[in-house]
């Protein structure tokens, strides 16, 4: 390593006078354009753009655009010289819509553990840059972003415009870094939190042994997740929140029925609790010289029910698998060796053929109401996607599969294992998997101990909590102290 000189300090001071001068001159906005796509405007010419879904479905079919964008808006993003993608969800990385982008646009990246969007976009001949993790990095004058990438593949950017801080925290959890976002959020003076408020944008279509739905009422989970939002939003000192990263529709006739458990802007404004935090709607535009807020001029949505198309697309639910395509939907279920230590089976549901796969050997035997597994209820042309290409979270998170429970739940083990590291990290055996979680200590070995003790925490704890309160005729008493967990109002 060559010696620091006069000439590298001469440099330093340089580049951070340009820094100021371009700060304090320079006019800054930014634009929020639907689901989790922010547009960071400088002197009024687009400069940075993150997530661009811009046309178009995601999830097969199922979610669709709260509204579309207009011109303007997609001029803005094709001229953004950089974009950000944080994840590859069909909602965040969305190859169709990468065909209004433009072969000189720099594409930005974290450093996930697989660089599968890298190698994505080389293939498809974009230009990109791997954003190193936890470092803040020029893109432009009075313009710089800090991405870092988690064990949830996915990652939280912040952006700097101007000495104000962007927090886009998108659908991604924080992985245990709570703390070093609330640090990053005390070096400014004005910060704005975008993330999402939702909790449909995951598996909620589930059900029971009896196949009944497990879901029935959205209010009673529309205000859990609206203070749990207010409160990370206390919690970091943000001065304001943005609502973001939750603006689709379910616009297949199999997912229709999840639209009313969408939170909607209205729900968000009569449920807040963060007082002292500044509530911005979607399709804002926001100065961030002087703080105002205005409405975008984009359209105004059409009622959900009037979006949903005609047919499920290539789905056909009694359209029934092969043998050689159930041999293929077998090696897929297989090849998840992490998945064993939890359960029994896994099992497929299509075209009113089921089979059942045994997935660990102590489960040969058992009594079939004791075994503890999942069997998938799903149309043959979207598993066979899945299968082809191996991202199980797009059939979790499009809500027309029926998901149907025994003995177990999604969370905490299959989802992250299936859906995270099998589909986007590339993890299946135990050996890899004990490679991704060191790759993840050592990258940050307190938040690493910290996700487990949450995660410890809202599986195990809690749910045994609440079981040992029931017992003891003390649910409702816990339900309470839960709700001041989640951030709910003090007159509850």
């Amino acid at each position: 390593m060559s010696a620091f000189t006069f000439a590298d300090a001469g440099r330093t001071l340089a580049i951070n006078i340009e820094w100021t001068i371009d700060t304090a001159m320079t006019s800054w906005s930014f634009e929020t354009l639907g689901n989790a796509m922010i547009q960071v405007f400088r002197e009024g010419a687009p400069a940075l753009v993150t997530d661009p879904w811009l046309v178009e479905s995601a999830y097969f079919g199922s979610w669709g655009l709260e509204r579309p964008l207009t011109e303007r808006q997609m001029g803005n993003v094709a001229a953004s010289p950089f974009v950000w993608f944080s994840h590859g969800h069909p909602d965040h990385f969305h190859p169709p819509s990468m065909v209004h982008l433009s072969r000189e646009t720099v594409m930005l990246v974290p450093d996930h553990y697989d660089a599968e969007m890298a190698r994505t976009l080389d293939e498809m001949g974009f230009k990109y840059q791997i954003l190193p993790n936890k470092k803040w990095v020029t893109l432009a004058g009075g313009l710089r972003v800090l991405c870092v990438a988690n064990e949830n593949m996915d990652a939280i950017l912040a952006i700097d415009a101007g000495g104000v801080l962007l927090l886009n925290k998108n659908d991604s959890p924080f992985c245990g870094e709570d703390s070093f976002f609330r640090g990053l959020v005390r070096g400014f003076a004005r910060s704005y939190l975008l993330a999402l408020c939702a909790y449909d944008a995951d598996m909620i279509n589930t059900y029971d042994g009896n196949m009944r739905r497990l879901i029935t009422d959205p209010a009673e989970r529309k205000p859990g997740t609206v203070w749990s939002v207010a409160r990370t939003a206390e919690y970091l000192g943000v001065s304001a929140y943005c609502v973001s990263s939750s603006q689709h529709v379910y616009t297949r006739p199999d997912s229709a029925w999840a639209n009313e458990f969408r939170i909607t802007w209205p729900d968000i404004q009569k449920l807040w609790t963060a007082r002292d935090v500044q509530l911005i709607g979607p399709y804002s535009v926001v100065d961030l010289s002087s703080g105002a807020v205005t409405p975008a001029d984009s359209p105004v949505e059409a009622p959900p029910e009037t979006r949903i198309a005609a047919t499920n697309g290539d789905d056909d639910w009694d359209a029934r698998l092969s043998e050689a395509e159930w041999e293929d939907v077998e090696r897929f279920a297989r090849q998840f060796e992490t998945l064993r230590h939890w359960q029994d089976f896994v099992a497929f549901t299509v075209g009113g053929e089921t089979r059942q796969f045994l997935i660990r050997s102590s489960a040969k035997g058992k009594p079939q109401d004791q075994l503890i597994g999942v069997n998938f209820h799903v149309p043959r042309a979207s598993l066979l996607d899945t299968v082809k290409y191996g991202y199980f979270d797009d059939l979790l998170i499009g809500n027309f599969m029926k998901t149907q429970l025994q003995n177990m739940e999604l969370y905490p083990h299959f989802s992250p294992l299936v859906a995270k590291l099998g589909g986007n990290a590339k993890v299946f055996t135990k050996a890899q998997l004990l490679r991704f979680r060191g790759h993840f200590l050592l990258q940050s070995p307190l938040a690493f101990m910290r996700f487990r003790w949450q995660l410890f925490e809202q599986h195990s704890l809690m749910p045994a909590a609440r079981r040992w309160a029931s017992r003891l005729g003390l649910f409702n008493a816990l339900k309470q102290v839960r709700a001041r967990m989640v951030g709910a109002p003090k007159s509850l």
